[in-house]
């Protein structure tokens, strides 16, 4: 029998390409992250991505795919049919066939920290990140700061009130309550506003409901009354108005087509269908449909994310894998990624990353060191043809060597012009050594980049977290077949 087939479902050693001369990537590799990068037209993804997909697809991973470019929904029908995994395939788009409400997901959850408010609130702050454009929370102090902070204090509050009145959390309901909250002191004192307010209703309803519970949540509750009646009323017009613009924008996206059918009403799909083999496209490219695109696909990420790392390794068993894919990942990235990576072994999730080039990830992150952090625990790294300075960062991952260099001289003498002298001439053969690139930068430059030209042909050079191949080198040079 094989080693093969005598490991168990879902062993870290399973091969997923045989890569031949006993090299293989494995299920362990998988498991580590995988980067890829190669300029536009290098065949990264009909190269290398390909290669891996049909891997993971024929190993029954289940998985997340995030969409950037209108041509992926079909590249993953392809390879699904490829690998016998169509009826597997979960296509996410704008018909609103398949929905998702993670507010309600994160609030009525199981385990032990299920329903926890501020977890709930950071589903909102990490979107509320992505319709910034940035990575998560932006950088600053002074006024931007305090209105964040502000925001986010609301946040608690507000979803603190469905889940003490024992209603689900939905962003609809969460507008209505802001949008009919107190304005003033004087208001929320009214009897009018007591009697058409939603948000007056629900600090009954959270009332009645906390005071029939055997559990200590009246303070808590107390606490949020005081903020609904007392503290947002006391802020200044100016601060409320800020607070509550800003929350409209956050939640707009997702109270209008095509989001709101997708994210606002019922559930029918979450991550952890995933981990049962599904496999979940987010077919609303970036491409197509620009910020609405990104809100969904970041949404559905980081959901994904946080629902893995609650998973726990049965005894005895191995995890079913699920990857995270991003093509052209610059748009989907954010500072939790480190953060995921960095325990996302232990928890069965495999992260695929493709892009151009470091650049790109520096342009969101900000800097090489959250750019670092992020590269640093994706451990495989597929390198197909570029240029720039990514090339020198890979071939400094390789490494260096000693080179023996040798260095041949030559001088003459003609002697005088009167022909007295003789003509002399010396030489000789110097050998040094020098550290040299075990690749150099410029090789990058050159791999087979598919299509006629290259007779369909893709290269990359791969590294594995500090494997070392059969020649005894950090590196391999792979060749992939496009058709």
């Amino acid at each position: 029998m094989s080693q093969a087939a005598a490991l168990p479902d879902f062993h870290p050693l399973t091969v997923i390409r045989d890569w031949q001369e006993g090299e293989a990537f494995r299920l362990g590799d998988a498991l580590t992250g995988v980067a890829v990068f190669g300029a536009t037209g290098s065949g990264k993804t009909s190269g290398a991505a390909k290669h891996l997909a049909i891997g993971y697809l024929a190993a029954d991973f289940g998985g997340l795919v995030l969409c950037a470019k209108k041509e992926e929904r079909r590249q993953w029908v392809e390879w699904a049919a490829a690998t016998d995994r169509s009826e597997d395939l979960v296509i996410i788009d704008a018909s609103g066939d398949w929905r998702f409400n993670f507010l309600d997901w994160e609030a009525s959850r199981a385990g032990e920290g299920a329903g926890l408010t501020l977890n709930i609130v950071a589903l909102l702050d990490e979107i509320a990140g992505a319709i910034a454009g940035g990575a998560g929370k932006a950088e600053g102090g002074g006024d931007n700061k305090f209105f964040e902070d502000a925001l986010h204090h609301m946040n608690i509050n507000l979803v603190d009130l469905p889940l003490f009145a024992g209603l689900p959390v939905s962003l609809p309901l969460l507008r209505s309550i802001v949008n009919t909250a107190p304005r003033s002191p004087a208001e929320a004192l009214s009897e009018a506003w007591q009697q058409e307010s939603v948000c007056a209703a629900m600090l009954r309803e959270a009332k009645k409901v906390v005071s029939e519970q055997s559990t200590n949540n009246l303070e808590d509750y107390e606490e949020c009354r005081q903020y609904w009646l007392q503290e947002f009323p006391a802020l200044s017009e100016k601060t409320r108005s800020i607070i509550t613009l800003s929350f409209s924008m956050l939640v707009r996206p997702f109270l209008t087509r095509p989001l709101r059918k997708l994210f606002s009403t019922d559930t029918n799909i979450t991550p952890e269908d995933a981990f049962k083999g599904k496999i979940i496209i987010i077919d609303l490219p970036v491409q197509e449909f620009r910020l609405a695109g990104r809100v969904a696909n970041l949404a559905w990420k980081y959901c994904f994310q946080v629902a893995v790392l609650r998973r726990m390794q049965p005894k005895g068993r191995y995890l079913r894998p699920v990857f995270l894919w991003a093509d052209e990942a610059q748009n989907f990235i954010t500072e939790f990624d480190a953060e995921y990576q960095a325990v996302a072994r232990s928890a069965g999730g495999c992260t695929v990353y493709l892009t151009q080039n470091r650049e790109s990830y520096r342009r969101v992150l900000g800097n090489n060191d959250a750019v670092d952090s992020l590269l640093g625990n994706l451990q495989a790294k597929f390198f197909c043809q570029n240029s720039g300075d990514t090339n020198e960062w890979a071939a400094k991952l390789f490494g260096e060597h000693w080179l023996k260099v040798k260095t041949t001289s030559f001088s003459s003498n003609a002697g005088s012009p009167d022909g007295k002298d003789s003509t002399s001439s010396s030489g000789g053969i110097s050998t040094s050594e020098q550290r040299r690139f075990l690749v150099e930068p410029s090789l990058f430059t050159v791999l087979k980049r598919g299509g006629e030209i290259y007779d369909f042909q893709v290269e990359a050079i791969v590294y594995k977290g500090g494997h070392i191949f059969a020649d005894g080198s950090p590196f391999k040079l792979l060749t992939f077949n496009q058709r």
